[in-house]
């Protein structure tokens, strides 16, 4: 730019020193070196304007820009934007106006420039006043939300009316009201605020919701701690009552056969692992953690098991079902919570007793599958589950579509019994049986 000035001066200095040389003057000369240095000085003017408008541009994009590194809400950042503009000198006053949510109309937000009190009752508008394109225009009367500074600014303000906007939705207005025209007369600047003000705003939308739903979740934490805490009470009422009578019957072991000296042994098991259950409960509802900690340690998983196959005997025998238990005479050892790892047996066999039919067979089994896993199998005979259904069955609350109505479930068994198997370090899947029904496989770590 400094080049084209003086390349002008020197024109000039160069064609009077030859006039002056020559005594003489020569006005057709003269007359083309003056237009040729004329016409240099206004490139020169023009370039620097244009130089001072990108400058400016610049400055106003990297004022915009540090809206996106703060998170804020809407309120907030429509409150810094027009603090920023307002100290760079962009208009005599501002006010941005914001949608609500869906085709609701928009209601000022922010403002600077105006009376005290305004925003408090400030009128709202149609999503239709604000226009597809950002307008630059000088109107008389004043529209509603410039008239309460039109005075102050003249009578007569020019204005700048700059719709935001998310992806092709409007999502609010900008309204800048200046004394004067000034930068934003620049059609370049008013499409530069509309995109980085839109941008800005679309962020503090996800904050606001992101914000909302962590306030969601902390209070549905809350309910389910407590809802955890008021059940597990609720269920130790009847559950002392359970266990006095179980009892009451274990005094009486003499007079019984086998049969039912098993039976109350099976009941006083029970008992007495739902009430670890509903400690465990207890302890859970006391806390803001769902972290599960297991304590592996070597155990015999054909005791495991056994136990497993008694508490459920009752339940199999009421349905006139066969169990057949295929596992070691010898310890089968391996490296486990035992308390965990019989929780999901007994989710497993739980399972297979809802969908095995009257008179069907479930099969329980162990083995070592080489010599650092043993495999569990738990085997029914009932409908089976379909293949592309044998993953999502592990989900929470999910049931088979075919089978959700006769069988009743919350389908949180599985769900669980993944998760504690996740937590003793081995795997669970489902597969079909020999009969066509379901056969579940448990993968746990031996002993060394």
């Amino acid at each position: 730019m400094a080049l084209i000035v003086a390349t002008a001066v020197l024109v000039g200095v160069h064609a009077a020193a030859s006039y002056a040389i020559a005594e003489r003057l020569d006005h057709a000369q003269l007359a083309l070196d003056a237009g040729f240095a004329l016409v240099l000085l206004i490139v020169a003017g023009w370039s620097l304007a244009r130089l001072r408008g990108d400058r400016e541009r610049a400055a106003v994009e990297g004022l915009l820009l540090d809206l996106l590194s703060t998170p804020r809400n809407i309120k907030d950042t429509a409150t810094e934007a027009l603090r920023l503009l307002a100290d760079h000198g962009i208009g005599d006053a501002a006010v941005v106006a914001i949608a609500g949510e869906g085709d609701g109309p928009i209601q000022p937000t922010a403002a600077t420039g105006y009376p005290r009190g305004w925003l408090d009752t400030a009128p709202a508008a149609g999503l239709e006043a604000v226009g597809a394109a950002p307008q630059w225009h000088r109107p008389k009367p004043a529209p509603p939300w410039v008239e309460p500074v039109a005075q102050r600014l003249g009578g007569r303000p020019w204005i700048a009316q700059i719709p935001l906007r998310s992806g092709t939705d409007t999502i609010g207005l900008l309204i800048v009201s200046l004394r004067r025209p000034g930068i934003l007369a620049h059609a370049g600047l008013r499409e530069l605020i509309a995109t980085h003000l839109g941008a800005a705003f679309d962020h503090a939308a996800l904050y606001e919701a992101a914000y909302r739903r962590e306030r969601d979740l902390e209070e549905m934490e809350t309910r389910r701690r407590d809802f955890m805490a008021s059940l597990s009470h609720e269920i130790r009422t009847p559950l002392t009552s359970i266990q006095a009578f179980a009892d009451l019957l274990r005094l009486d072991q003499g007079s019984m056969d086998d049969t039912a000296r098993e039976m109350v042994a099976s009941l006083s098991g029970g008992v007495d692992r739902l009430s670890a259950l509903v400690n465990d409960l207890i302890d859970l509802g006391r806390t803001s953690s769902v972290e599960l900690a297991a304590e592996p340690r070597d155990v015999d998983v054909v005791t495991i098991l056994r136990d497993a196959e008694a508490t459920l005997r009752p339940s199999v025998m009421l349905r006139e079902q066969t169990f057949v238990l295929d596992i070691p005479n010898e310890p089968l050892r391996v490296h486990v919570d035992p308390r965990l790892l019989e929780q999901v047996i007994l989710n497993l066999l739980s399972n297979a007793n809802r969908y095995t039919p009257a008179g069907g067979v479930i099969g329980l089994s162990a083995f070592p599958l080489d010599d650092a896993t043993v495999r569990i199998e738990v085997c029914d005979s009932g409908p089976g589950i379909p293949p592309e259904e044998r993953e999502h069955i592990f989900e929470p609350y999910y049931r088979v579509r075919e089978t959700e109505r006769a069988v009743p479930g919350s389908g949180l068994g599985l769900a669980v019994a993944r998760r504690l198997i996740d937590v003793c370090g081995g795997r669970i899947w489902a597969d079909q049986s020999d009969t066509g029904g379901a056969r579940f496989c448990v993968d746990i770590r031996a002993s060394v």
